[in-house]
């Protein structure tokens, strides 16, 4: 069978990816397919980073079903920064909303900043009652972002031009008329469904490899997100387990939205709280070419054409 990635050229004969950086005029490496990696093996583009660091991902699965074909799915190892999933809207007719947050992931601050490359000021109003997560919008002041540059701004563009747009089924609250909705985004959060937790009455997707149990679903801080955060506790530490969003709402609610417990439970905060983690995931093509050996973090190094 050939090799994933594999063309056929005039002539007859296969041309691996390898052999087809060399073709190009690279300069070869001993490189694999990202396919050739396993679920729960590490990932690193060393030019994509967040608070200056390149980040750390984890293959959470390959070819899972609903996602892009032939493609290999990435969730951020660590919590890369505390943030809230959407800010209060003051204007909204709806009281809970008015001083909790939107739970509609379609709407919700975190799913436009996460799809953001803006080097500054990244959030338009995504309905008329929207307010961006500035100090007064989320609780306590604690973690606004709305001067904060997108998520993808210190990504770099080859990582950037590689990922996958994915859509994803959405639990669409009760109040905004339930059953699902469909986004169409190229960096996201999970559901409750794709992390093995209970559906919120409709499967958001599928559970993925990664997860099996609480355990799979433990989730630890970086010290730059610990550093970059104006939340404090005793247990807000590297090495220590944190709680992180997922983008399923408490459907009944109106401002409430999942997110993994630091037992790796479901549980339930306002939208408007900045003390929760966010993992983001992606998908990359599964012809993306990696090292064959990990560097110091345990990490394969993608390789991108001009490496």
């Amino acid at each position: 069978m050939a090799q994933a990635g594999t063309v056929t050229v005039s002539g007859g004969g296969n041309v691996t990816p390898a052999k087809r950086l060399i073709m190009m005029g690279s300069k070869p490496k001993n490189v694999q397919p990202i396919s050739e990696l396993s679920v729960g093996d590490l990932v690193k583009d060393i030019t994509t980073k967040y608070y200056g660091s390149p980040i750390i991902w984890v293959i959470a699965d390959k070819n899972h079903a609903g996602y892009p074909d032939d493609s290999v799915t990435l969730l951020s190892k660590y919590i890369l920064t505390l943030k809230c999933f959407d800010a209060k809207e003051p204007k909204n007719s709806n009281n809970g909303r008015q001083n909790y947050g939107n739970n509609r992931y379609l709407y919700s601050n975190i799913r436009q900043w996460l799809n953001s490359a803006a080097a500054g000021a990244w959030y338009t109003a995504q309905h008329n009652a929207d307010e961006p997560p500035n100090n007064a919008n989320v609780r306590d002041g604690y973690n606004e972002y709305d001067a904060e540059a997108g998520f993808q701004n210190d990504f770099s563009e080859n990582f950037r031009n590689a990922l996958l747009s994915t859509s994803l089924t959405v639990v669409k609250p009760n109040i905004d008329g339930g059953g699902t909705e469909t986004v169409v985004d190229k960096v996201f959060l999970l559901s409750t469904t794709e992390v093995g937790l209970a559906d919120e009455g409709y499967a958001e997707g599928s559970k993925l490899a990664l997860f099996s149990d609480d355990t799979s679903r433990y989730a630890f801080v970086t010290a730059s997100c610990v550093n970059n955060s104006e939340y404090t506790d005793q247990y807000l530490q590297p090495g220590w387990r944190w709680r992180w969003w997922l983008r399923t709402p408490n459907a009944p609610g109106v401002a409430g939205a999942r997110y993994v417990s630091s037992s790796g439970a479901a549980s339930t905060r306002e939208a408007y709280y900045g003390r929760k983690g966010v993992r983001p995931a992606c998908n990359l093509p599964s012809s993306i070419l990696v090292s064959d050996t990990r560097d110091e973090d345990g990490a394969y190094i993608i390789q991108w054409r001009d490496n």
